[in-house]
């Protein structure tokens, strides 16, 4: 049973009004206790509702291709939302999302990314969170995933860019297994024929499209929310949706134009990241590497104030660096659309390249979509829901109902 404190006193003292030093020692534990006791007491771990928004490249998709690939950038979101549902990072989470696109042919990164003058695929990746720490490579041939090497550059090395055979080497040296060259190219092999799949797709898309329009019930955003679409007019938004498109806008599959894939997240921790991984203009000559994805503040860019990825043209964000003008324009803006606009209607007046779209997060994790080209799959994850959509004036949402919803506390081993 404790004692009051001037018992206690006396007890130690013997009524000299002198502490022996055992009983100084004992007096300066218990104070210690107290102390600690108070601190954790007053420290409480933060809990906030993570979000991931993710986009498969920005530019145009033939009809055929659009379904699956606004399907893949979906599955890609939800699963990294689980990621940081169960309290990991945001980092894991874009590394996650990307990781998943870099898996399926149309998206133009790893698997199924275009090819360079010699007929191989080189990929760049680069990923960045709020604590200003970034990490990118570029022209990695044979590896499955560039944006984990990417990630490895952040966590265990001092440098931000390592390129070309120093990259294949520290990709060996971080245990990344090698690839069998051309397995990246997708070929006739591992995909239905085009006449066959595009005949499929085609047949479908009325129908896909009526369905989703009945799941997603309501199609008005959350009050965080801010889905922006840049529009000529009001006339022509019936020409630009799925349904609406000219028929002499189909392109065979291996002719899809599309810049590198991205995601931002929002962890249950108030922390922000950004990646992107492309494998960059089809064509391109042996040793070049692209902006967005090597070029901090060209693709992406993350500070205290928020997190964006940027896809399109890769000379225009070259000369234009949108991501990070983006974020250093936020503070003087009523809003992140707000910024967001100005920047890509800048990027617009001064490169002349219409093919560009942007998401974000602010630091309080208000998301962003906003677009000018004609194609843009996106889809993000907040607060249980999933929302989506691929082309100007268009959007679904639906419940997500496949993860379970964690405890209000955050596990001490989540990274």
């Amino acid at each position: 049973m404790l004692r009051s404190d001037k018992v206690l006193e006396n007890a130690m003292t013997g009524g000299t009004g002198i502490i022996c030093d055992y009983c100084s020692w004992i007096s300066e534990i218990l104070a210690n206790l107290e102390t600690q006791i108070k601190k954790k007491k007053k420290k409480k771990v933060p809990r906030v509702n993570p979000i991931i928004i993710v986009h498969g490249g920005a530019g145009r998709i033939p009809r055929y291709a659009r379904k699956f690939m606004l399907d893949e950038v979906k599955k890609a979101a939800v699963a990294a939302y689980e990621d940081l549902m169960k309290g990991r990072s945001s980092l894991t989470a874009v590394e996650r999302a990307i990781c998943h696109m870099e898996r399926k042919k149309y998206f133009n990164c790893a698997y199924g990314g275009s090819l360079d003058a010699n007929g191989e695929v080189v990929m760049d990746a680069a990923i960045m969170t709020s604590d200003f720490r970034a990490g990118s490579v570029g022209a990695v041939r044979n590896i499955a995933h560039p944006i984990t090497l990417a990630k490895m550059v952040l966590q265990k090395t001092k440098h931000v860019l390592i390129v070309e055979a120093g990259a294949q080497k520290f990709a060996l040296e971080s245990g990344i297994s090698t690839l069998s060259p051309g397995q990246l190219i997708v070929t006739s092999d591992s995909k239905t024929s085009l006449h066959e799949e595009k005949n499929n797709e085609t047949s479908k898309t009325q129908e896909f499209l009526q369905n989703e329009e009945k799941r997603s019930g309501k199609k008005e955003c959350i009050p965080e929310c801010v889905i922006q679409r840049h529009e000529e007019d009001e006339s022509s938004i019936s020409e630009v949706t799925v349904v609406g498109l000219d028929q002499s806008l189909e392109i065979e599959p291996d002719s899809i134009q599309l810049g590198a894939v991205g995601a931002v997240a929002y962890d249950r921790k108030k922390r922000l990241a950004s990646g992107t991984s492309t494998a960059g203009d089809s064509g391109k000559l042996h040793g070049s590497i692209s902006a967005t994805g090597t070029a901090i503040g060209c693709g992406i860019y993350v500070d205290q104030g928020g997190s964006v990825s940027v896809s399109g043209c890769d000379k225009a964000i070259y000369k234009h660096a949108p991501a990070q003008r983006i974020l250093r324009r936020l503070p003087k803006a009523t809003s992140i659309d707000e910024a967001v606009s100005a920047v890509l209607n800048d990027f617009v007046k001064e490169t002349g390249g219409v093919d560009v779209g942007a998401i974000a997060l602010t630091a309080e994790g208000t998301p962003l979509v906003s677009f000018k080209c004609m194609h843009f799959p996106w889809a993000y994850c907040d607060k249980g829901y999933l929302y989506y959509g691929c082309a100007k004036n268009e959007m679904f949402s639906e419940e997500i109902d496949v993860i379970e919803r964690p405890s209000e506390c955050i596990c001490e081993d989540s990274d």
